[in-house]
């Protein structure tokens, strides 16, 4: 069971960067807080009061945008007040897996609203980066709740 989990760390230590300097988390946190807040106030705007007919499609996508700029604030908010040498991890596996998910789901609902057959070769290369990125963060995942 040990050279096994050793096996799988020395087989995964390149998956984990190494911890940035505190004084790099904090400005970079400085900096993404103002953007973040004004995606996640256009974000709001767009289920409040989009300005097009509302309908199913336009609810979901502006909610579905206000979740994710609600989590980025939050994320570019940890940058500020949490130690990147603590323990836990800046993302969590079950958020690594939620993200793969979304990489997963954006070529499906490429395919679902037609935009794929638009330009088909582009969107194949891109559906096969966001299938690479949702493997990776698949895996990155599991390393992390082995870890």
């Amino acid at each position: 069971m040990t050279n096994e989990k050793e096996h799988i760390n020395s087989q995964h230590q390149e998956i984990e960067p190494k911890p940035l300097p505190r004084w790099v988390t904090v400005t970079l946190g400085l900096l993404l807080v103002p953007f973040t807040l004004i995606c996640v106030v256009g974000s709001a705007t767009l289920v409040i009061d989009p300005n097009v007919p509302r309908s199913i499609l336009t609810t979901g996508l502006g909610s579905l945008f206000l979740i994710g700029s609600l989590w980025v604030f939050y994320l570019s908010l940890r940058l500020i007040f949490s130690n990147p040498k603590s323990k836990r991890k800046f993302v969590s596996p079950i958020a690594l897996r939620l993200i793969a998910m979304v990489f997963l789901a954006i070529p499906l609902l490429s395919l679902y609203l037609g935009t794929f057959w638009e330009k088909p070769v582009v969107h194949s290369l891109m559906t096969i980066g966001y299938l690479g990125v949702a493997l990776r963060l698949w895996e990155l995942s599991k390393y992390r709740e082995n870890a």
